[in-house]
């Protein structure tokens, strides 16, 4: 599969915990019915997310097996850091990144067909960054996430818009290069 100037994947990941299944927030993880059964994960674009469902929230909770993660800023500048030394060493390109403390957006392309992949690089990158920051090996993401193929011109700038309108970016990638942000208020 190739893809033209006018294709970009949207990348998306959560800090362990801190995005649950189950989410009043909404999510796209599988709900777990009444019968004990999941509803199958839903994360097609045009699809609504799943709404917040307790049952579904407090059994991930009580499944969760390490400490909830809350990015710092220094956290966030380090990921940022790694997240965009991965794409050049890749020769990948970042057109804009922002670090939450409690998630991660990446708008990139010339990265090829296979999101999953270009997604567990990315994190598992950062992951070793920021574990090698900590002096231990911890659990930094949330396995998964969403990886959405943008497909022409306005899609690509508005997924762009999208993850640079974020509020409380941390840390943020444009171009490749990361920079910290000093005040967290947009």
């Amino acid at each position: 599969m190739e893809f033209d100037d006018s294709f970009a994947w949207l990348i998306t990941w959560t800090a362990y915990g801190t995005w649950l299944p189950g989410d009043p927030r909404g999510n796209v993880s599988p709900i777990l019915l009444p019968d004990g059964r999941y509803e199958k994960r839903i994360n097609t674009p045009g699809i609504e997310w799943a709404r917040g469902d307790e049952r579904t929230r407090d059994r991930a909770r009580a499944l969760q097996q390490f400490e909830t993660v809350y990015l710092s800023r220094d956290d966030a500048h380090a990921a940022a850091a790694a997240i965009a030394e991965a794409a050049t060493a890749r020769n990948w390109s970042i057109l804009r990144g922002a670090v939450m403390a409690i998630h991660v957006h990446v708008v990139l392309r010339d990265a090829g067909a296979d999101s999953s992949a270009i997604s567990r690089i990315l994190k598992g990158i950062s992951q070793a960054r920021l574990s090698e920051r900590a002096g231990s090996s911890r659990r930094w993401w949330t396995h998964g996430g969403s990886e959405r193929g943008l497909r022409g011109a306005k899609a690509v700038a508005d997924g762009v818009e999208y993850v640079a309108n974020q509020e409380y970016i941390l840390a943020e990638i444009i171009e490749n290069r990361s920079r910290r942000i000093e005040s967290a208020g947009r």
